[in-house]
């Protein structure tokens, strides 16, 4: 994030969109596993820290409201190579959280997911014995088990960007997959390439736009490094949240 994040699109506060991030962006339930994404190579991710800015984008006004620290790394468990994703979130307006996504290296599949945010509470997820199975405890309610089947596998939704970051992009390159979140279950993500961009500071770089059930957003991925360095996403009617890197 993914940004995780693409990563986590709810909205909730007395402004309507205090933890965006908390929840992935999705509305249409789906049932089907997905089938491996061709052509992954997750090599081209940089094991980096990120720090990124957030602003609130309302017509014409725009106010930077707080940070995100992005950091990816590696780590082996039981001989596995796993990508970990640690994404931390400071926010007047979003309030504040942190992410823990760990992955698949080799295809990006979901290995644990451990979301802890103002508004959206607590999720605890893991992949285990051909099912994602864990615990959601949401603001307000009590926690309650999540168990579901997945029996090849499958995507997480808040991992979305990495395996954008990592996939054969080119112009016209579309992805659509189904991708599991603890809080809302088996929804569709989808992505196309559509167009070239040179960014003042970052480069070319590949824009993308992705869709999240029915809600939207763009993102900028630069063509060397597969950094994801700026998104804008349409949070409600006239307002959007932009997330750049600084440099």
């Amino acid at each position: 994030m993914v940004f995780a994040p693409a990563r986590f699109f709810i909205i909730v506060s007395s402004m309507r969109f205090r933890s965006l991030f908390a929840v992935a962006l999705l509305s249409t339930a789906v049932r089907a596993q997905p089938k491996p994404v061709a052509g992954l190579k997750p090599r081209l991710l940089g094991l980096t820290t990120d720090s990124l800015e957030i602003y609130v984008v309302r017509q014409a006004d725009q106010q930077r409201s707080g940070t995100i620290v992005d950091a990816l790394d590696t780590v082996r468990v039981n001989g596995e190579l796993r990508f970990r994703r640690v994404y931390t979130r400071t926010d007047d307006v979003l309030g504040n959280g942190v992410d823990t996504l760990v992955d698949a290296f080799a295809d990006i599949t979901l290995r644990a997911v451990d979301s802890r945010s103002e508004g959206g509470g607590v999720e605890h997820l893991e992949y285990r014995n051909g099912r994602f199975v864990g615990t959601l405890e949401q603001s307000g309610s009590a926690a309650r088990p999540v168990d579901t089947g997945a029996s090849g596998g499958g995507y997480s939704s808040a991992s979305f960007d990495l395996l954008l970051r990592s996939a054969p992009l080119a112009n016209g390159y579309s992805l659509s997959l189904p991708a599991f979140s603890g809080r809302q279950g088996w929804k569709i993500v989808s992505a196309k390439v559509t167009a070239s961009e040179t960014l003042p500071q970052f480069g070319e770089t590949w824009r993308i736009n992705a869709d999240f059930g029915g809600r939207t957003a763009t993102f900028w991925i630069t063509k060397d490094s597969r950094r994801l360095v700026r998104q804008l996403i349409n949070a409600a009617p006239g307002i959007q949240i932009l997330i750049v890197a600084p440099h």
